[in-house]
This record gives C-alpha cells, sequence and structure tokens, in this order.
C-alpha cells in the first residue's frame, strides 16, 4: 500500500522535473529522474513511476538526436528502455495498483470509514431487524427501569397502583422499519463498486498517454535504424572537392586558338593595386611629433 504522504510528495516533485525538461536543461532531469526512481524502492504510484520513466527517456531521446554520431547510440538504447519500462508501468495487468493509495479522511467530510465498519450500527437498526424480538426486550427493559424509580421514590408502592408500559403497536414497528436506512451491505456494496478518485482521474488519459509513449519508442527504434551520415565538417570537404573536380576545365570548353588568345589578353591587361607603401604615413608621423 502507497500512503498517502508518499503519492503527494512525489506528485509536487513531477512539475519540477517537466520544468527542468522544458528549460532544455536535459542532464539535470535525467539525474533528478534517477534520484527520485532510486529514492522511492519501489513504493511509488504506477502514474509516477511511468511519468519518471518517461521524461527519463525523453532526455536521453532529445539528447541522442542532437549529439554527435558517436554517442547516439547508447543515448537511443536507454530511451528505449526507458520508454519501455513506463508502457511497463501503465500495462494493464496492475489495475489494482491504481488504488493502493490509504486515503486519509478528511476532517470536513461527512461521511466516516467508521460508518462502514460493523461496530457502527444503530440501536434502531437492530430494532427494526430483530422485529420479533423487539417488542418483548422493550417491555422489559422499562418494566425494570421504573421499577427502580418507583423503588427509590416510594419503596411501599402496591403492585395495583403499577401501570405496565405497553408494547409497541404494530404500525409503530412498520413505520419505524420505513424509516430504517438502507442495510449496511448495500452500502458497502455500493462503496466497493465505486473506483477511487485517482482512478477516476488517470483513467481518461491512460490510452492518449499510453499512445504518446509507444509512438515515441518507435521513433526512437526508426531513428537507431538510420544509417550515421558524415559530420558537416567532412562533408562540406568532400562536396567541395567532388564540385571541382566534376567542374569543366575552361580548356575543355575553348579549343580554338582565337579564343584562348583573348583570355592571355585579358589576364595581361589587368590592373593590380600597388602594394602599400608605409614610407608617406611615417613622414606625416615624424612632422606631427615634431610640433608637439
Amino acid at each position: 500500500m502507497i500512503s498517502e504522504t508518499k503519492y503527494c510528495d512525489m506528485k509536487a516533485r513531477i512539475p519540477e522535473v517537466k520544468g527542468l525538461f522544458q528549460n532544455r536543461r536535459y542532464s539535470q532531469c535525467a539525474t533528478l529522474c534517477e534520484r527520485l526512481l532510486h529514492r522511492s524502492n519501489g513504493e511509488i504510484h504506477p502514474i509516477h513511476l511511468a511519468y519518471l520513466n518517461f521524461y527519463l527517456a525523453m532526455t536521453h531521446d532529445t539528447m541522442a538526436r542532437e549529439t554527435s554520431s558517436r554517442n547516439r547510440i547508447p543515448a537511443l538504447d536507454l530511451a528505449e528502455k526507458y520508454y519501455e519500462a513506463a508502457l511497463a508501468a501503465l500495462s494493464p495487468a496492475r489495475p489494482q495498483s491504481l488504488e493502493d493509495i490509504q486515503e486519509a479522511p478528511s476532517p470536513t467530510s461527512s461521511i466516516s470509514e467508521d460508518e462502514y465498519s460493523p461496530k457502527s450500527r444503530r440501536p434502531f437498526d437492530s430494532m427494526s431487524i430483530n422485529s420479533g424480538n423487539s417488542s418483548s426486550t422493550t417491555a422489559t427493559s422499562l418494566l425494570d427501569e421504573d421499577s427502580d424509580c418507583s423503588d427509590s421514590e416510594e419503596p411501599k408502592i402496591s403492585m395495583a397502583d403499577y401501570s405496565f408500559p405497553a408494547p409497541p403497536s404494530r404500525h409503530q414497528s412498520q413505520k419505524a422499519a420505513r424509516r430504517r436506512p438502507e442495510p449496511i451491505s448495500t452500502a458497502q456494496s455500493t462503496h466497493s463498486r465505486t473506483p477511487s478518485k485517482h482512478e477516476k482521474q488517470y483513467s481518461t488519459v491512460f490510452s492518449s498517454f499510453i499512445s504518446m509513449v509507444e509512438s515515441h519508442l518507435a521513433s526512437v527504434r526508426e531513428f537507431r535504424d538510420v544509417p550515421i551520415l558524415p559530420s558537416n565538417r567532412f562533408s562540406g570537404t568532400r562536396s567541395r572537392g567532388s564540385s571541382l573536380n566534376t567542374r569543366p576545365s575552361s580548356r575543355d570548353i575553348m579549343h580554338d586558338e582565337a579564343g584562348m588568345d583573348k583570355i592571355r589578353w585579358e589576364r595581361k591587361s589587368l590592373g593590380f593595386r600597388p602594394r602599400f607603401d608605409p614610407q608617406g604615413v611615417r613622414q606625416l608621423c615624424r612632422e606631427a611629433l615634431s610640433e608637439l
């Protein structure tokens, strides 16, 4: 059984895990998930177990897609492992685990757990159930009480002056039987058939959450089967080399002598900018320093 304190404590840590993942702090998110899983020692709700494994798998999945090809496969293996753990926590083989939370009775609740126990039966329930013996039992009890009161007030009173109370009539017994509440067994059966509040809260999102985890798992397996492409720095060099090799040469295009003469004349007629001469700048600097 999972206590309410542990359930609420783990529920309060889930937003922190989600915030770390949304802020792209993947290493801290993975560390926090692993620490919470290790600290729980197996005493954790299946929903929280699935969420922690899901975010742990998401961190490894995201880092695998952003990292280099050398560390991609181990990260994808970890992502697949934790996705499968999340699906195992949500498997329908453990539906009874959803009710493993000991819900403490609320101080403001109108119905307590003692009302469903056999000790909480009211006196009139037993009287209405055992209607055959109720008249005699009531008459005997009233007789004893009235005799005690008469002995204390008037010790020498005669029996002729004593009036015995009449037993309850059949009409009154039927009226009391109509007013009695439903049997305890009916309340217990209704209470047992009613699902817990946590089961109602999470049953509506089970199917969508499981589908989402399965889609992530399929994406990881598909991405792992894709062949690893070379990095950008090597692919750029190779592409430039291949483009140079496939580029047609000018000699292959122009075979006539007139075209070659034109190219030679253009090269000779190119005007190059003269090289920078620092002598003029140095002369200006000397003149400026001499005036100071």
